[in-house]
């Protein structure tokens, strides 16, 4: 997949997403995943928060099919 400013990333369907796990979108900003609040068959709600400003929390939803772009620890 291509992120805008960052270029070429590998993809990963959202189903993998994991608690701790690191999410890099346009520009380059990243989000820490806190937890995963919800799952069903075909959705995925997670918490995140803005790398270095943990006191940020915020609701994401996803279809487990979309791809996102984890960061390797």
């Amino acid at each position: 997949m291509r992120l805008q400013s960052v270029g070429v990333v590998l993809g990963t369907p959202a189903a993998e997403i994991k608690e701790g796990d690191f999410l890099m979108w346009n520009f380059g900003s990243v989000y820490k995943i806190n937890s995963i609040i919800s799952e069903t068959a075909k959705t995925l709600t997670v918490s995140t928060s803005p790398k270095g400003k943990e006191g940020e929390v915020y609701t994401q939803k996803f279809l487990k099919t979309r791809l996102v772009c984890i960061l390797q620890s």
